[in-house]
């Protein structure tokens, strides 16, 4: 490439290897990753051995409890007298619920029944709260372990 069309914007060349020393590298690769398999136990040979873990004899492997079967570990309530949880989702340790409820005056006892099952898999609890068939929320209570519940009513 000469200087003017470097000059001109265009990218130098870079320099290449010639086709026989391409390949030559690349059947030298091939070789080694021959030999490590080839040798006995093949490229696990450092790791020790493992034993797959054991169901009882006759015992399938069961899918998880649907919500309907009741409160699980690590997962809010869902639901209680005069309230629902209609959306959760949780990402790197934080849980955000969305409530449909009429008893906005008692969100922060609401949120404590929809945190307690899932305080301990979780580093904070965002638990927005709607009226039944509204989309905007009319307040939030914020659960952490240092700083409780903290309830916060949105202007209307």
């Amino acid at each position: 490439m000469t200087a003017t069309q470097q000059a001109a914007g265009r990218p130098a060349a870079r320099p290449r290897l010639p086709p026989s020393a391409a390949g030559a590298a690349g059947v030298v690769v091939l070789a080694a990753l021959a030999a490590c398999a080839a040798e006995p136990g093949g490229l696990d040979a450092d790791l020790p051995p493992v034993d797959a873990p054991a169901l009882a004899r006759g015992a399938a492997v069961r899918p998880p409890a649907p919500p309907a079967a009741g409160p699980r570990p690590g997962r809010p309530a869902m639901g209680g007298r005069g309230w629902r949880a209609v959306s959760t989702s949780s990402v790197s340790g934080v849980l955000l619920v969305l409530v449909e409820t009429e008893r906005l005056d008692e969100m922060a006892a609401i949120a404590r029944e929809v945190v307690a099952p899932a305080a301990e898999e979780h580093l904070e609890v965002l638990v927005y709260f709607h009226l039944p068939g509204e989309s905007r929320a009319r307040g939030r209570v914020q659960w952490t372990p240092g700083g409780g519940y903290v309830p916060l009513r949105f202007s209307e």
